[in-house]
């Protein structure tokens, strides 16, 4: 049998080679280091005041995003839809937190609907919501009724009592009505709006049985057919808009389209002048005592992601008539997307612990650093920006660490910012995405 000595050393090389780059493989990705979880529980505080939206800053992950394997469920571009969204199924409740070695605060959330559950970034601190979320009020306080007593349910199938109305809150449920009659009359107690849709509803009880409590919708209840006897009781109050007692407000942007859904602003006869009529063409101007509440209306309906331009047509609010629209412009919020900051060691490509710094923190990410990491578009980071005067000699410039004891005396390590190398490793990082800045350290006597 002929051996094939020359064969046999390419096949051995070979194989040398293909073990030597595993294990150099197996060195780099066992290199590259994930946070710990620090801490992990659930909230305990009223569960109303833990509502929150996204801003679409950051993405939600099966797990706290910086831990090995975390994966995204939903992206940046997704959470920023249910930010600006005008549905009230589109909130998220948060109910676990979380802390990593590294301090930052993660949260788990769920969207009222239920189509997204995950973990998603809270910022530095569990005192306040941050990062990718903020606290929200899903109801608005709205004005009572000139009439609060005598309503009754106009089809108790269709618009039934909630305890919380529907989508006001994760998981909102049906108020018991097992004790209610049909023709009870109901007491108003309460009055409020969803905030995006901008639905009015009501709170009320059951004159005839206090247990059948809650809210409804105010176009499900009939208003009272007559004065209460109470003399000093204003009129029936209006909750159905016609064209005889209300003003439809329309939201446009500057291309002239749409935006959110029209509010339709119901005038009550206490809003009236003496003597005036509520009427189809009435100006605001002869009817109103207060013509420019049209414009208060208008400026708190706006819809959620928008704000109000500052180009709004020439047409004075006291000119405009019972039945006809007002038009409002109004400009979309700019999403502001900041990059947050992680500190590495150049020689080691480790990252720098915060143990190891002077009180154990890094540098405070202050509003001039947030300036410069932050863009209202998500687009790559230029390489320019480590060259701003924030590393030169500003609070990013350099680390120092804690004193150590070397040769019998004290000495204090320090890094200074290695501009070539971050910007090499933040080649194709966007704003929002999470910066690696590389310091070198500088040698200890």
């Amino acid at each position: 049998m002929k051996f094939d000595t020359k064969k046999s050393l390419y096949v051995g090389l070979a194989a040398l080679s293909l073990v030597a780059a595993t294990g150099f493989a197996t060195t780099n990705a066992s290199a590259k280091t994930y946070a710990t979880v620090a801490s992990n529980s659930t909230l305990s505080s009223d569960p109303t005041t833990r509502n929150v939206v996204t801003n679409g800053t950051n993405a939600l992950y099966t797990k706290a995003g910086t831990l090995r394997g975390a994966r995204v469920i939903a992206g940046k571009g997704t959470l920023s839809q249910y930010g600006s969204s005008n549905s009230s199924q589109q909130y998220f409740r948060a109910y676990r937190v979380a802390t990593t070695n590294r301090g930052s605060v993660y949260y788990k959330v769920v969207s009222f609907n239920g189509s997204l559950r995950g973990w998603i970034y809270g910022g530095k601190t569990t005192s306040s919501f941050g990062g990718g979320i903020s606290s929200t009020n899903t109801m608005t306080q709205a004005s009572m009724p000139s009439v609060t007593k005598g309503y009754t349910l106009a089809n108790a199938a269709k618009n039934s009592l909630w305890v919380n109305p529907k989508w006001s809150q994760y998981k909102a449920q049906p108020a018991d009505m097992s004790g209610y009659k049909s023709g009870d009359t109901f007491t108003v107690t309460g009055a409020a709006t969803k905030t995006r849709e901008g639905w009015l509803y009501y709170q009320v009880t059951d004159d005839n049985n206090s247990a059948v409590t809650g809210w409804v919708f105010a176009g499900g209840l009939n208003a009272p057919t007559s004065k209460p006897s109470t003399p000093t009781t204003p009129s029936t109050p209006t909750t159905t808009p016609t064209k005889d007692n209300s003003i439809q407000i329309v939201y446009l942007n500057a291309s002239g389209q749409q935006v959110g859904q029209t509010y339709n602003w119901i005038i009550q006869n206490s809003d009236l002048k003496s003597g005036a009529k509520l009427a189809n063409g009435a100006k605001l101007g002869d009817i109103l005592n207060n013509s420019s509440e049209l414009t208060d209306v208008a400026n708190k309906n706006i819809p959620t992601g928008y704000t109000l331009s500052k180009s709004q047509p020439n047409n004075p609010v006291a000119n405009v008539t019972v039945g006809s629209n007002y038009t409002v412009y109004v400009d979309q919020v700019a999403h502001n997307y900041t990059s947050q900051l992680s500190y590495y060691d150049s020689d080691s490509n480790q990252p720098i612990s915060s143990s190891a710094l002077v009180e154990g923190i890094y540098p405070v990410f202050n509003d001039t650093d947030k300036a410069v990491f932050t863009s209202a578009t998500q687009g790559t980071i230029p390489a320019t920006v480590f060259d701003n005067d924030i590393f030169k000699g500003g609070n990013l410039a350099s680390l120092t660490g804690n004193p150590v004891l070397i040769n019998g005396r004290y000495q204090t390590p320090s890094w200074k910012f290695d501009a070539t190398k971050t910007k090499q490793e933040n080649a194709n990082a966007k704003y929002g995405d999470t910066v690696k800045l590389f310091y070198k350290a500088n040698p200890l006597a």
